[in-house]
């Protein structure tokens, strides 16, 4: 096990230092990245559509042309931005999210169809490879959350429901590798899963509360919304960093228990399909 955390270290920084070399910005583009993203977004959908986010964002409706009075649901800490900022923000805990579900999903199907001479030449513990998917990706949402952190710090709206970051993250983490593993095992055999995921990505995106709150989904489609774990992540992540909401432990052991379970039926899938791997590459 020792070995195989060093490989995946190892793997992990070879995997990010190759990202980025050669660019002027380096490691920096994980955060001019989401930086450019948040700033495009947050004009057109708040500057030119006057779309407003809810202060609190618990309860009410996207505003058209005026802020939302404060929430009717939840404490929201004493001095919360409002306006442009708030909906930046917001925006911003949304796609760190995001982020790392469409990163897995982009680069999870190529994660062993990608290195054909570890499969038939040397002998390598493939599952590393999934697994270095999601490290990678962990670096957007990472990011984002550091900078959502520093943000609410400089504005004296950082409250004590940050340290539940930990317990929030564990889910995350097990879809992101239920994904990476059933993908990358699939990818080897069905080249057109990669091709798959670009469509379903941009379903997601406008799928999941990232530009409009949860509240903003009609009752009877609700429902559906919360069905999909991105959604949960993205939400809960607001109400720690943004809305001083402590984690719900009620749909958060859902979601672990779920996604736990997904994650071994999908090692389970990758164990059985690892050993005709090198037969098709």
């Amino acid at each position: 096990m020792t070995r195989w955390g060093f490989l995946f270290l190892q793997w992990l920084k070879r995997d990010l230092a190759g990202r980025y070399r050669g660019s002027l910005l380096g490691m920096l583009w994980p955060v001019a990245q989401p930086l450019a993203q948040i700033a495009v977004f947050t004009l057109i959908f708040h500057g030119f559509m006057q779309v407003s986010w809810p202060v609190g964002g618990a309860a009410g409706a996207v505003a058209t042309g005026v802020a939302q009075a404060q929430a009717a649901q939840g404490a929201v800490p004493a001095g919360a931005p409002s306006g442009a900022w708030a909906y930046a923000l917001n925006v911003f805990a949304g796609l760190a999210v995001f982020n790392f579900f469409a990163e897995v999903l982009g680069r999870a199907p190529t994660a062993v169809l990608g290195q054909p001479n570890l499969v038939t030449k040397v002998k390598f513990p493939l599952v590393l490879l999934p697994a270095v998917t999601v490290g990678a990706a962990l670096v957007h949402v990472g990011v984002g959350a550091v900078l959502l952190g520093a943000a609410t710090l400089v504005t004296g709206t950082l409250t004590p429901q940050a340290a539940w970051l930990p317990l929030w993250l564990a889910p995350v983490l097990l879809y992101g590798a239920c994904l990476a593993l059933l993908l990358a095992s699939l990818g080897v055999y069905v080249r057109d899963v990669g091709q798959m995921m670009s469509a379903l990505t941009s379903l997601l995106m406008f799928l999941t509360p990232i530009f409009y709150p949860l509240s903003a989904v009609p009752p009877s489609l609700r429902g559906l919304f919360e069905l999909n774990p991105v959604a949960w992540a993205a939400d809960s992540l607001r109400g720690l960093l943004l809305e001083g909401r402590a984690l719900e432990l009620a749909p958060w052991a859902v979601h672990l228990g779920v996604s736990a379970a997904a994650a071994l039926a999908a090692a389970w899938v990758f164990r059985r399909l690892q050993g005709g791997f090198a037969d098709v590459l």
